[in-house]
């Protein structure tokens, strides 16, 4: 196969394992898809705002605006739903597994290990479930590794169109995430200059080149940056001050080592045990190692989440890709799948024991799981066994679980009233359902309490929020007349955390013995507004 066919077979494998579900309104998802993701592109729409976007009526400056630009033009030529808001990242997952792969070809020299190291991070659990949201993290990794793609394909060639390329890629890549588009790339370059697989002089004679195209990538990427703060200069100075403050920069983080056991899963401890054999190993094995500790120690010092990792996967893939010929212990290989099991079993057998139906999409994906990693298989069913495992626990147990299901009667609300949510906000997945963005307080004060009650709004408050609501509308001259209710499994921050807020040992408990959801769900009300 060559390096071409390599890169579109992996490219499209890519794109049909993660398309597959996106449209699922129970599937995975979090707080910064809903409430972020798709309502953002949806506002820039309504409003008609192009170069700064907005949500809930201020412009959205904490996060460079490229990702919605792209959500906008899904939306636009597609229609606005899942599908299309999800298909933009799957399509940069996909670029992510295409760049995976042809760094490997190019460090390797061999196409072999460039189409393992592709086909191993489809495998990975972070892939299947970040590789599926319209959120910041995959993009920006996806662009970052294809621009450390393009500068090798430079350094081989020296010719100059791969270096604006990567100039183009990195640009892009600002425009998403900001900073953080250096990670994989320039990990990748240091991981080089340690390993003395590329050294400073050898770069010397191209400087002109170098300089002329990091003057355009910070052409490309500055100007947004620069109109923003003149055009909202208070708002951007918020921003970036909430933005400094939510890092929590020199924060020890411990606790992200057991992200990279999430997102690496089931390989993680393969790569672990093969890390350590090849440790003192010179060359490509120490270049691999040194990429991915320059990815992933930066984020046990500040605040983060398991999907920051995803850049990290890179470096770990590839790794994985070269040393697998030569690995024989099973231990590794049965410890991964006996925690990835266990993962998508308890799913399922929630799933059963409250009868949700589902649970049977997991038991031939399991049993082939288990047959092909227990005893050494041809890589084929190596990687193809975790592949389907994930898209059994990814578009048929989770999405059974009916987390976040909004009644019809409800998304038929969204789009014939005005809706405000209310310190929440749920339901989570109304404004992609209804098509509409739906406006989001905070709290209501006196003035909004007048503009809604003028539209003749229905607020929608969790059952937990609502006494609060209630305090403020009191203090506003108005009141909240029940109009509807019900109760569902509701995201609350991260896709497991699905029981409602204040759920203690003994509801989980009840909700066993007596196999009903009731004691696990969050109750949705909606309200009219009223003078008091």
């Amino acid at each position: 196969m060559t390096a071409r066919r390599q890169t579109l077979f992996l490219f499209l494998l890519a794109l049909v394992v993660l398309g597959l579900g996106i449209w699922e309104p129970t599937g995975v998802t979090g707080k910064d898809e809903f409430y972020l993701g798709f309502r953002t592109p949806m506002e820039m729409m309504e409003e008609n705002h192009w170069l700064v976007p907005f949500l809930d009526g201020a412009p959205r400056i904490r996060k460079p605006p490229l990702l919605y630009w792209l959500g906008r033009v899904s939306y636009e030529t597609l229609g606005i739903s899942l599908t299309s808001a999800r298909l933009v990242a799957v399509l940069f997952a996909a670029l992510l597994v295409a760049a995976t792969a042809g760094i490997a070809r190019r460090l390797t020299r061999d196409a072999g290990t460039g189409l393992a190291a592709g086909l191993i991070l489809l495998t990975f659990l972070g892939l299947h479930s970040e590789g599926r949201r319209f959120m910041l993290d995959v993009p920006v990794a996806a662009l970052s590794a294809a621009a450390f793609w393009s500068l090798l394909a430079w350094q081989d060639s020296r010719r100059w169109p791969w270096l604006t390329l990567t100039a183009l890629l990195l640009a892009a890549g600002f425009l998403v995430k900001g900073p953080v588009v250096a990670l994989v790339c320039g990990g990748g370059v240091l991981a080089l200059l340690l390993s003395k697989r590329l050294s400073p002089a050898s770069l010397l004679p191209h400087w002109p080149s170098l300089a002329a195209n990091g003057a355009l990538c910070l052409a490309l990427a500055l100007p947004w940056f620069a109109l923003v703060k003149m055009l909202y200069p208070e708002a951007a100075r918020l921003a970036f001050a909430d933005e400094l403050e939510s890092r929590q920069f020199f924060h020890p983080t411990p606790e992200i080592i057991l992200g990279l056991i999430n997102v690496a899963l089931p390989w993680v401890f393969v790569f672990l045990a093969a890390a350590w054999a090849h440790r003192r190993e010179p060359r490509l094995p120490r270049c691999l190692l040194a990429w991915f500790l320059v990815t992933f120690l930066p984020f046990l010092f500040i605040k983060s989440f398991d999907r920051y990792l995803i850049g990290s996967l890179v470096p770990l893939a590839i790794f994985l890709a070269w040393a697998l010929p030569g690995l024989t212990a099973r231990w590794p290989f049965r410890l991964g799948l006996a925690v990835a099991l266990v993962l998508g079993g308890v799913l399922a057998v929630f799933a059963f024991w409250f009868g949700l139906g589902g649970w049977y999409w997991l038991v031939a994906p399991a049993l082939y799981f288990a047959w092909a990693w227990w005893r050494p298989r041809p890589l084929a069913h190596t990687v193809a066994a975790p592949i389907l495992f994930w898209i059994a626990v990814f578009w048929g147990v989770f999405p059974a679980l009916g987390v976040n299901a909004v009644p019809a009667e409800v998304v038929e609300l969204g789009r014939t009233r005005v809706i405000a949510l209310f310190d929440g906000p749920q339901p989570a997945l109304l404004p992609i359902l209804s098509r509409q963005p739906q406006r989001h307080y905070a709290a209501i004060d006196g003035y909004d309490a007048i503009e809604l009650a003028a539209l003749g709004a229905l607020v929608f408050a969790e059952g937990k929020d609502v006494p609060q609501l209630r305090q403020q509308l009191a203090q506003a001259g108005y009141q909240a007349v029940p109009a509807g209710h019900y109760q569902v499994l509701a995201s609350h921050g991260s896709a497991l955390r699905f029981a409602r807020v204040g759920a203690t040992g003994k509801d989980w408990l009840e909700a066993l013995k007596s196999r009903r959801l009731e004691p696990l769900a969050t109750t949705i009300e909606w309200f009219e507004l009223r003078p008091r």
